[in-house]
């Protein structure tokens, strides 16, 4: 982290707390993991990310991006996602502690939701921005929100939608989910047993 920062973006849930100055607060947001996944499997598909097109030996001398091409279908490009980069994000929501009471723990869902407007005032809250600066802020979600119809983000941005899961995976993709993540979605409160 840039000793000047006043503001530190970190993906993937990939902090180093020893390296963030005192005091601080942050933000840790997850969304719904089946999501990720379908998420994953159209970006990974499209993105001009760099690591995307590296040929590596674990794909048979293909790329991320051709190997995930390659699937014959988007539930197999799901499981695709499982097996590789959507499954370690999955277990990095898995292993972060969640018990740091100067992080703030958010899902993606109560954002675009109907009431995220109310939570972004909350997360602006907790992350120490005064009251006064709250409708500024707010105006500037406003305008690049995706749930909004804002800024797509420099096309990261498939759809911003909560549980397109729910139209997506069928049997198989539900047990093969069970079977790579066990009670992941019970952990993280999306679910609270395996009958979705």
């Amino acid at each position: 982290m840039p000793a000047d920062a006043h503001v530190f973006l970190q993906d993937h849930s990939r902090f180093v707390f020893s390296d963030l100055p005192r005091p601080y607060r942050g933000l840790h947001l997850i969304r719904d993991p089946r999501d990720v996944l379908i998420s994953g499997a159209h970006y990974h598909g499209r993105s001009g990310e760099a690591w995307l097109h590296v040929r590596q030996a674990r794909l048979l001398g293909r790329s991320y991006q051709q190997a995930i091409r390659g699937c014959r279908s988007l539930a197999d490009a799901i499981a695709f996602e499982m097996r590789h980069e959507g499954g370690r994000t999955i277990r990095e929501m898995l292993s972060w502690t969640y018990s740091n009471p100067l992080i703030l723990e958010v899902k993606y869902e109560a954002i675009a939701g109907g009431e995220g407007m109310k939570c972004m005032a909350d997360i602006f809250s907790f992350l120490g921005y005064s009251q006064d600066a709250l409708p500024e802020l707010l105006a500037i979600v406003r305008g690049v929100s995706i749930f909004r119809g804002g800024a797509d983000c420099l096309g990261h941005v498939r759809d911003g939608r909560a549980k397109q899961w729910a139209q997506v995976f069928d049997e198989r993709l539900k047990a093969l989910f069970i079977g790579c993540f066990d009670d992941a979605l019970i952990r993280l409160g999306y679910e609270v047993n395996h009958d979705w």
